[in-house]
């Protein structure tokens, strides 16, 4: 399987304004290897049409530990919003569940 480049983002604090509220800012905090993937016809029929029409599937053999707090995934020069990690240390791959933003042009707004 051909994997492509990955970055993975986080909100973290920098500093605070002068009412004491935090000030964040969408770091990198590690990057991985993934590709995305195809719903099967099994998925479709299982999740309600909104849930695939929305949101994209990405396979990666990145460790669970590292995937964890991860806010956003850059992928193919797309970011996009990470909703659910599946499969543990134990499976060879992880599947990140994703949420688009209209069309690809779209997803790099975040």
């Amino acid at each position: 399987m051909r994997l492509l480049p990955m970055k993975l983002f986080k909100h973290l604090k920098t500093g605070e304004d002068a009412l004491g509220n935090p000030i964040q800012s969408l770091e990198l905090i590690g990057t991985a290897e993934g590709r995305f993937s195809s719903w099967s016809s099994e998925e479709i029929a299982l999740d309600t049409r909104e849930m695939t029409a929305n949101h994209r599937k990405i396979v990666t053999a990145a460790a669970k530990t590292e995937l964890e707090g991860v806010e956003y995934v850059e992928l193919q020069g797309s970011r996009h919003e990470l909703t659910d990690i599946r499969g543990d240390d134990l499976q060879r791959w992880r599947l990140l569940v994703v949420k688009r933003y209209g069309s690809a042009a779209d997803a790099n707004t975040v």
